[in-house]
């Protein structure tokens, strides 16, 4: 009688800790579910105040508000007029195109003489550019299926950078609120830190500040660097939708491919429609900026920790992958960040004592805070 009712009290609290796991499980599913359309934007604001709070603190050391608001008014502007010049970009593009073809005026600029004595693709693309300015709608109907995907996608990719900037302006806003809150927002991330590593807390904030910053500098200040200077030289060079094409490079360069996939092209359609002068002035130009991705980028990544371009790679195309334009620059700090702390947590070998007494060893970063 007596093992029949421990056996009915165990199955009983039993039961009642399952009910309880389950239902807290649930609404734990349940806040995640409308939590994660934020996760984005909120990470997105981390790593922008991360790595722009020594420059803020450097410049507004006792007045963190001040601070805050310059920063947001500025990173505005560095969000909003590269968006703009690529809608401009792309509209009057688009309406230009439209008009002239609606009157049967659309006239491709013609090639140059010279395009046909180059080596392999010379007479082919001499004779099919010269049909496309004599006779455009007979290469418009040979092409017709081709150019709809094109349409359909680049309606797509649209919709997708519209939600980006939406997502990036929100992720300002957020980063104004954790840099005016900054030592709140520390003291709030600290305690979960050493709930999750005992007594290294501090370390593993330390460590992943320094990466963000590394990483953010390396990586994408490099990519916004680029496609900046290239803007500047297409917009100079008169070619068409310069904005559009320092995006398609911004994005290029954040994946870690090379500038080259843009530059080459533009300067071959420079070759074969421009002036030698601004032809060869555009191509020195696009080495320079090439370089820079061989030059600067070492430079910055080297002073931070040594994250290989590979896990950059992969969080970048992940990111872009699992959360679209905007995942392409937050997927690379994220996973480059989970990367170093995932090696700082094996270089660490020896076991953490409950003492907290105890002195730990220092997992160091080499990137200045």
């Amino acid at each position: 009688m007596d093992r029949d009712t421990n056996d009915q009290a165990f199955l009983g609290k039993v039961t009642a800790a399952t009910i309880r796991v389950v239902l807290l499980g649930g609404w734990l599913a349940w806040c995640a579910q409308i939590v994660l359309p934020f996760l984005v934007p909120i990470l997105w604001g981390s790593i922008i105040a991360t790595a722009a709070f020594p420059l803020v603190t450097r410049i507004f050391p006792r007045r963190p508000g001040l601070g805050g608001a310059c920063f947001g008014i500025l990173a505005l502007a560095v969000i909003v007029t590269p968006a703009w010049l690529f809608f401009d970009s792309v509209a009057d593009f688009v309406i230009r195109v439209g008009k002239q073809w609606a009157q049967g005026e659309l006239k491709l600029p013609a090639p140059r003489a010279d395009v046909a004595a180059w080596p392999l693709v010379g007479p082919k693309l001499y004779a099919l550019w010269t049909k496309a300015v004599h006779t455009p709608q007979s290469v418009v109907e040979a092409y017709l299926p081709q150019l709809r995907d094109a349409g359909r996608w680049l309606i797509k990719s649209l919709g997708g950078i519209s939600i980006a900037l939406l997502q990036s302006l929100f992720a300002v806003a957020l980063a104004v609120a954790f840099l005016v809150k900054a030592d709140a927002s520390r003291r709030a991330l600290l305690p979960v830190l050493d709930r999750i590593a005992p007594h290294r807390g501090e370390h593993i904030m330390t460590l992943a500040s320094a990466t963000v910053r590394a990483v953010a500098k390396g990586v994408l200040g490099v990519a916004v660097l680029q496609a900046a200077l290239a803007w500047l030289g297409m917009s100079v060079a008169g070619v068409p939708g310069a904005g559009a094409w320092a995006l398609v490079l911004l994005i290029l360069a954040v994946a870690q491919l090379p500038s080259a996939l843009v530059l080459v092209p533009v300067a071959i359609y420079l070759f074969a429609t421009a002036s030698k002068p601004v032809a060869i002035g555009f191509l020195v130009w696009a080495v320079l900026v090439g370089l820079i991705d061989n030059v600067v980028k070492p430079l910055l990544l080297g002073r931070g920790a040594g994250v290989p371009m590979l896990v950059i790679v992969v969080g970048a195309i992940g990111g872009m992958l699992s959360s679209g334009i905007i995942g392409l620059f937050v997927g690379s700090v994220v996973l480059a960040v989970g990367y170093e702390l995932f090696a700082a947590w094996v270089r660490n070998e020896e076991p953490v004592a409950d003492d907290p007494a105890l002195e730990l060893p220092t997992i160091t970063a080499s990137a200045g805070k």
